[in-house]
C-alpha cells in the first residue's frame, strides 16, 4: 500500500473513529413518541418531574402478613447499612417510622388554611379553652371503644390532627397511608429504595441494580430474608437494565440469526465455502461503519432504531449475491469489467431502498426515522464496499473450472431454487383468484385488525412490566389512571389554576364521565392563606408553654405532645422566614415528591384522574378537555390515552409517509419500463401482495398498531424491485416463464429470502414494537416475492402476449 493510500485509509477511518466515540444509546421509551403531541409530552413531564429515575420499587411477596412485614423490616435494615448504594428506603408510611416527620405536612395543611378555618383552630387553642379542649380529650379516651381513636388523642391532646372537613375531602391518596404499601391481606408489600450513586446511563443502572441484588442474596443467605418471601423490581433502574439488556440481545441476537441464514441460504445455493466467509466478513464490516456514522450524525440510537443491522445485513447481502452470480455467469470478466456490469443495477437499487427508508424520517415517530436514515446509510455503504472491497478479492477465489463459459450451469442443477418444471397456467390463475376473493371477502367481513395500545412500545416478556402488573392487581389499582398537570409560575398561580381544573373534574364527575379524582388542594402552598395566618401563629407559639402547662396538669404526659411539638416547631420555622413554606424533610419530601414539583421559576402539581371502565367514554372526556385549560398549559395525559392518540396521529400521518415513496416508485417503474402497462403490472403486484398482507393477519390475529403501520411504506418501497427484475427478465426472454424462473426467479427468490430472515429475525426482538414490525415486513416481502415470481409472469403474459419462443429441451 503506497503512501498515498494509506493517507486516504486514515482520513476515512477518522469519522468512524469519531462516530463511535459519539456514540450513545437511549433506553428511554417515551423519547420514541411524537414530539409534538401533547399527551406524549405529558408523559415525559411526568417522568422527568414525578418518577424518581434513581428510586427502585421492590416487591415482596409471603405466605402471611407477619411474614412480609417481618420480611420487608429485615431487608430495609440491611439496604439501609450500605450508605455507598443506597441513600433511602420507605417501606411503610413515614408516621409509623418517624411520627415527628408526618408532623411538618399537618403544619403545612393548616398554614394553608384560610384565616377563619384556622381561627377556629386559634380559638381552640386560646387560654381560655384549654382546660375543656384537654377534658373533652380525656373523656373520649375514657369512652371510646377504637383502638385507633385511644391511639391517636392519647398522643394528640389538643387535637391538631383532626384536619378539617373541607381538607380531609379533598385529600389525594398521596401515599400516606398504609394502603401504598401493602395489601389489604398484608401478605403482599412495597419498598422504595433511592440510589445514593447517580444512576443516569444503563451501565450504571445495571451495576447498581446487581449491586442491591447481591446485597438481597446476602440477606437470604445469612436467614434475614425467608426463603419463602419472593421479590420482584420494577421502576426506572429495573425497566432500563432490561430495556439496555434487550437492545445488545437484539445487535447480537438478531444479526447473528441473519448472518447465519445468509451463510445457509448461500450454502445450499452455491456450494462455496471462501466466497461465503469474505461476503460474511464485508457484512460484519458494513454494520460497524454504519453504527460509527449513525453515532457520527444522529449521537444516541433508540431501542427502535438498532434493530436496523438485522434489516441491513439482509439487504446488504443482496448487492453480493448479485456480483457473485454475474462473476459466475461471465468469469472472462475482470474486476473493473464486473463493477462496470453490476454498478448500474446495484446503483438505482440502492437509490430506490435507500429513499424508501430515509422517507420514514417523515413519520411523526422519532425512532422510525432514526431506524430509516441507519439502514439507508448502511445501503450506500454496502453498495461501495461491494462495489470496490468485494470483486477484487472475489475473482482471486476463483477455482480453474469456475473460468469455463458454462460453469455457472454446472454443478448447481440440482441445488437451492433451482426449477426443473412450472405449474399449468390454470393453476396459477386459480390460485390469483383464490387468494383475492378469499382476501376481500376476509376483510369484507371483519375489516383490518387495530390495535390502538401503547404498549407495544415496552419490551417483551418483561419482568419489570409483569412486576408493575403485580403491583396494580393486589393493591387494587386495575384501572390506570389519567394525569393532569397543571403548571405555573409561582404558587399563587398553580393554586388558582389547581380550583379550575377541580371545578372541571367536579363536572365530569357528576356527568359520569369519570369515576374520580384527587387534586394535591390540601398540600398546595397559598401564600396569602400563610401570610394571613402567621399573626395567628405567632400568638400560638407564645402560648408554647402553657400548652404543656396545662396539658401536663390534665394527666398528660411528655410523650403525649410529641406531635404537638412537632407540630409547634414546623410551624416556627415556616414564620421565621419571609418565604412561602414548604415542607422538606425526609417524610414530607417523599410524599411531595409524587404530587409536586418546584424550583426557582416555575412549580407543577399532578393531579390523578380515575376513568371509568368504558374506554369509549374515557376518549369522550378526553375529547373535551376544555380549551380553556390547554391554553394555559394544563395537559392531560396517562399511558392508556397515549395509545389512542398516538395510533390517531400515526394513521392521519401514514400518507405524508406513503405518497412520496408511491411518487418514487412510480418514477421509477416508468424510467425501468417506458410503458403504462407494466407500470399497472407492477403497482397490481404490490397491491395484491398487500391485500393477501392485511387479509393473513386477520387470519394470524396479528394486530396493526403504532410501530407496524410503517410496514407500509418499507414494502412499497422495497416490494417493487422484485416487480422490475421480473419484468425486464420477461422482456429479455420473450415471455419464455422457465427461463425468467431459472434465471433472474432463481436469484430474487435467495436475494428475497435473506431479506426476508432480516426481518424475521427482528421477530425475536426484545422490544413488542420491533418484533410486530419485523413480522408484518417479513410476511409482507414474502407474499409480494412470492407474487412477483410465481403470479406476474402468468399475468403478464396474458396482458402483454409475446411471440412465443421455444424453449430448447433440456
Amino acid at each position: 500500500m503506497n503512501l498515498s493510500r494509506k493517507w486516504l485509509l486514515m482520513i476515512l477511518l477518522l469519522p468512524v473513529a469519531l462516530g463511535i466515540a459519539r456514540l450513545r444509546f437511549d433506553v428511554e421509551i417515551l423519547n420514541l413518541l411524537p414530539e409534538k403531541l401533547a399527551t406524549a409530552q405529558g408523559l415525559k413531564i411526568y417522568q422527568q418531574n414525578f418518577s424518581d429515575a434513581r428510586e427502585l420499587i421492590i416487591t415482596l411477596e409471603a405466605p402471611t402478613g407477619e411474614e412480609a412485614q417481618s420480611a420487608a423490616r429485615a431487608l430495609a435494615q440491611r439496604l439501609r447499612a450500605r450508605p455507598d448504594l443506597v441513600a433511602g428506603v420507605t417501606w411503610q408510611p413515614g408516621w409509623m417510622e418517624t411520627p415527628a416527620e408526618a408532623m411538618e405536612l399537618v403544619a403545612s395543611i393548616w398554614l394553608n388554611q384560610p384565616p377563619v378555618i384556622f381561627g377556629e383552630l386559634t380559638n381552640r387553642l386560646a387560654p381560655t379553652n384549654l382546660v375543656n379542649v384537654l377534658n373533652d380529650a380525656r373523656e373520649q379516651m375514657a369512652m371510646s371503644l377504637s383502638p385507633e381513636a385511644l391511639g391517636v388523642r392519647g398522643y394528640d391532646p389538643y387535637n391538631l390532627l383532626k384536619l378539617p372537613e373541607s381538607v380531609t375531602g379533598s385529600m389525594p391518596a398521596t401515599g400516606t397511608g398504609e394502603e401504598l404499601f401493602a395489601s389489604a391481606d398484608g401478605t403482599f408489600r412495597l419498598m422504595f429504595v433511592e440510589a445514593t450513586p447517580d444512576i443516569v446511563s444503563y451501565r450504571a443502572c445495571r451495576t447498581w441494580l446487581a449491586a442491591i441484588q447481591a446485597v438481597i442474596a446476602e440477606a437470604r443467605a445469612s436467614g434475614e430474608l425467608s426463603a419463602q418471601a419472593r421479590l420482584q423490581f420494577t421502576g426506572r433502574p429495573a425497566f432500563v437494565t432490561e430495556i439496555a439488556g434487550g437492545m445488545e440481545h437484539d445487535m447480537a441476537g438478531s444479526t447473528g440469526g441473519t448472518l447465519l441464514v445468509i451463510g445457509i441460504l448461500f450454502w445450499l445455493t452455491h456450494r462455496r465455502l471462501r466466497p461465503l466467509l469474505w461476503l460474511l466478513l464485508l457484512l460484519l464490516v458494513i454494520l460497524g461503519l454504519t453504527m460509527a456514522l449513525g453515532g457520527l450524525l444522529l449521537g444516541t440510537l433508540s431501542v427502535v432504531s438498532m434493530g436496523f443491522a438485522a434489516i441491513l445485513a439482509g439487504l446488504a447481502e443482496d448487492f453480493g449475491i448479485v456480483i457473485y452470480q454475474e462473476s459466475r455467469s461471465h468469469p472472462e470478466l475482470n474486476a473493473r469489467e464486473l463493477r462496470r456490469e453490476v454498478a448500474p443495477g446495484i446503483f438505482w437499487s440502492a437509490v430506490t431502498t435507500a429513499g424508501a427508508f430515509l422517507l420514514l424520517n417523515l413519520s411523526v415517530l422519532p425512532g422510525l426515522g432514526q431506524l430509516g436514515t441507519l439502514v439507508a446509510i448502511g445501503i450506500v455503504v454496502a453498495a461501495a464496499v461491494m462495489l470496490y472491497v468485494y470483486i477484487p478479492p472475489l475473482l482471486r477465489m476463483r477455482r480453474p473450472r469456475d473460468l469455463a463459459k458454462d460453469a455457472h450451469a454446472t454443478g448447481e442443477k440440482y441445488l437451492l431454487f433451482m426449477p426443473q418444471r412450472l405449474l399449468p397456467t390454470p393453476v396459477l390463475w386459480a390460485v390469483t383468484t383464490i387468494l383475492l376473493l378469499g382476501s376481500l371477502v376476509l376483510l369484507g367481513k371483519q375489516g383490518p385488525r387495530l390495535d390502538h395500545s401503547p404498549d407495544v412500545l415496552k419490551p417483551r416478556h418483561s419482568e419489570a412490566s409483569a412486576a408493575l402488573d403485580q403491583i396494580k392487581k393486589r393493591l387494587g389499582h386495575q384501572q390506570e389512571p389519567m394525569w393532569v398537570l397543571v403548571p405555573g409560575r409561582e404558587e399563587t398561580q398553580v393554586a388558582r389554576r389547581l380550583v379550575e381544573v377541580n371545578d372541571t373534574l367536579v363536572q365530569a364527575r357528576s356527568n359520569q364521565l369519570i369515576a374520580g379524582f384527587s387534586l394535591p388542594l390540601a398540600l398546595w402552598p397559598q401564600p396569602e392563606n400563610q401570610q394571613s395566618n402567621r399573626a395567628a401563629i405567632s400568638r400560638i407559639l407564645q402560648g408554647r408553654e402553657l400548652l404543656r402547662t396545662e396539658a401536663f396538669k390534665a394527666g398528660f404526659m411528655t410523650n403525649a405532645l410529641v406531635a404537638s411539638e412537632a407540630i409547634l416547631d414546623s410551624w416556627a420555622g415556616a414564620v421565621a422566614g419571609p418565604n412561602v413554606f414548604w415542607p422538606s424533610n425526609r417524610s414530607s419530601h417523599w410524599v411531595l415528591g409524587k404530587i409536586v414539583a418546584h424550583g426557582p421559576t416555575n412549580f407543577l402539581a399532578l393531579g390523578l384522574i380515575h376513568p371509568t371502565t368504558n374506554a369509549a367514554v374515557t376518549r369522550k372526556f378526553a375529547a373535551t378537555w376544555p380549551a380553556r385549560l390547554q391554553d394555559q398549559g394544563m395537559i392531560l395525559s396517562g399511558w392508556e390515552l397515549l395509545g389512542t392518540t398516538v395510533f390517531e396521529l400515526v394513521l392521519h400521518e401514514l400518507p405524508r409517509v406513503l405518497v412520496p415513496i408511491l411518487v418514487l416508485v412510480i418514477l421509477s417503474l416508468w424510467l425501468a419500463f417506458r410503458q403504462w402497462k407494466e407500470v399497472v403490472l407492477s403497482l397490481a403486484t404490490l397491491s395484491f401482495g398487500g391485500l393477501c398482507l392485511a387479509a393473513a393477519m386477520n387470519l394470524l390475529h396479528w394486530d396493526w398498531n403504532i410501530l407496524n403501520l410503517m410496514a407500509l411504506p418499507l414494502l412499497l418501497g422495497m416490494g417493487v424491485d422484485f416487480s422490475i427484475h421480473i419484468q425486464l427478465a420477461l422482456r429479455r426472454y420473450h415471455g419464455d416463464l422457465l427461463a425468467v424462473r431459472r434465471s433472474v426467479g432463481r436469484a430474487l427468490l435467495l436475494a428475497g429470502a435473506t431479506t426476508i430472515a432480516g426481518f424475521a429475525s427482528l421477530a425475536f426482538s426484545t422490544n413488542s414494537g420491533m418484533a410486530s414490525l419485523g413480522k408484518v415486513c417479513a410476511l409482507g416481502i414474502t407474499l409480494t416475492l412470492v407474487s412477483a415470481i410465481y403470479l406476474l409472469p402468468v399475468w403478464w403474459k396474458a396482458w402483454k402476449r409475446p411471440v412465443p419462443v421455444p424453449h430448447p429441451p433440456g
